[in-house]
Order: C-alpha cells, then sequence, then structure tokens
C-alpha cells in the first residue's frame, strides 16, 4: 500500500468536504497468542457534518468478496461521528443490530511531546477510554478533529494511535477525496437504539449465553444426521470457543463486572 507525502495535500483538506482517511488497524484478539496479529484496511470517511469508520473489506459486495477470495476480518461494526460530539456504534448481537449511543467524554492530555511520521511533524496526546491508556499523534496540519474508531476531539487528525499494551494500533497510511454525504445509517435496516450503559449489560449477556439465538428452535435432523440437540451443543461449543479467543477486544472495560 503507498504512503502518500501528505504535506502536498494539506489544501485539499481545507478545501473539500469530503475526504477518506486509509488506515491499517492491527490487533491482537487473543491475549494468549500475542504473536497472532491481525491486519485490517479501515476507512474514516470524513464530510462536512460529520464522519463514518468502517473495515473497507466488511463493507464490499458479498459476492465480490468470495469471488476473489477476499478473507473479511473481525471488525464487523461501524462508528458514526455527528461533529461535534455524538458518537453512534452500528453493532450486531445475534440477530438484530443496534445504535449505540456513546457520550462519554474524552479527555485529551496533550503532551508537548513531537516527532515526525509519515513526512508530517505530529503532536501526542494521552486519553483513558474503553479500560486503556492510548497514545495518540495528530496533525494540526490536517485541521479535522477526528481520528479512527470513536477517537475524537483533538486539535488535528489523528496519524497514529495506539494502545499501552500494543495490542490495538491504528495508522494512517493514505488519503483520497470521495464523494457523497454521510450516511443516514439506514443500511442496516431497523436499528434498535441503546446507551453504551444498556450495551454493555446486553454484550455480557451475549458472552454468557452465545446460544441464546437457538433458544425455542427445534430441529428435527441436520444434513449430516445430527440430532437437534447434538447440533446445539455443537454450535454452543462453537461460539463459546468463538468468544473465548476474543479476549482482548477493544473496548476491554466491557468486559468488568
Amino acid at each position: 500500500m503507498k504512503i502518500f507525502v501528505f504535506i502536498f495535500f494539506i489544501p485539499l483538506f481545507i478545501n473539500c468536504q469530503s475526504n477518506r482517511f486509509v488506515y491499517e488497524y492491527k490487533s491482537i484478539k487473543d491475549i494468549n497468542k500475542i504473536g497472532d496479529t491481525t491486519k485490517a484496511v479501515m476507512y474514516l470517511d470524513v464530510f462536512k457534518k460529520g464522519s463514518v469508520f468502517y473495515d473497507a473489506q466488511n463493507y464490499r459486495d458479498d459476492s465480490i468478496a468470495i469471488s476473489k477470495g477476499y478473507k473479511l476480518s473481525l471488525f464487523t461494526d461501524r462508528v458514526y461521528k455527528e461533529y461535534p460530539k455524538t458518537i453512534f456504534l452500528i453493532t450486531r448481537v445475534n440477530n438484530d443490530f443496534y445504535s449505540v449511543s456513546d457520550n462519554r467524554n474524552m479527555k485529551w492530555d496533550i503532551s508537548p511531546e513531537k516527532r515526525e511520521i509519515n513526512k508530517m511533524i505530529v503532536k501526542k496526546a494521552t486519553l483513558n477510554f474503553g479500560g486503556r491508556i492510548w497514545n495518540a499523534w495528530f496533525s494540526t496540519d490536517i485541521p479535522i478533529s477526528d481520528g479512527p474508531y470513536k477517537f475524537q476531539g483533538l486539535p488535528g487528525l489523528i496519524v497514529k494511535i495506539t494502545d499501552n499494551t500494543l495490542t490495538h494500533t491504528f495508522e494512517l497510511v493514505s488519503t483520497q477525496t470521495i464523494k457523497g454525504n454521510l450516511n443516514n445509517k439506514t443500511d442496516h435496516g431497523k436499528l434498535i437504539p441503546i446507551d453504551q450503559k444498556q450495551y454493555k449489560k446486553l454484550y455480557k449477556e451475549y458472552r454468557e449465553n452465545p446460544n441464546k439465538n437457538f433458544q425455542g428452535v427445534e430441529i428435527l435432523e441436520t444434513q449430516d444426521g445430527k440430532s437437534n440437540s447434538e447440533f446445539k451443543k455443537n454450535m454452543e461449543k462453537y461460539y463459546k470457543n468463538k468468544i473465548r479467543k476474543e479476549n482482548n477486544i477493544i473496548e476491554i472495560d466491557l468486559l468488568d463486572e
């Protein structure tokens, strides 16, 4: 993937209303496998009134993705920001899609420390958010108070941000100009509105009982001859094993008691 020399593109950010900032997201999903890193290409599409952050691969046409052999990443959510401070996480739990409002303040501690990243002089800021300490590097040369995932509120675009365990890192790798307006979130169909507190409760219930979807569903026999009880037992084992390996989620405080 090519890295642009961003200083030559600064006038674009000032004059254009719609820009795409492409980030590489490196993460470790299972803290017990510290060398097993997942990489994904993420888009932050910035418009006049807000932005949307999503995994580029997960929102391709499924048939195209399958025909080209793409492997979808684990980041299946979207984050919408409505400037200046409104944040929504669009996520799926079991068979339902939710719009999770998040009104937590991001209290950044801006440091005098500076460094160079991709030909840009950036400044350091620290944040306690989602159960992690985050170190961000932002550029005041790109006057957009936004960044990957839910991060925002600095006097410039976040160029790189990583947590203190070094298991979640977002880094800007390229930029594009785009057309259009901020999507109104209807591409997911019906959304159930909840707040962050309700989402935490819902998410913990899902992790404790991931087989909830199959309760009340009776299957006479699967194609491979398994009975209803065998099928449900296998599905419960599959989901619990999957959840057990996803023990290093980005907002780790969702797992707190």
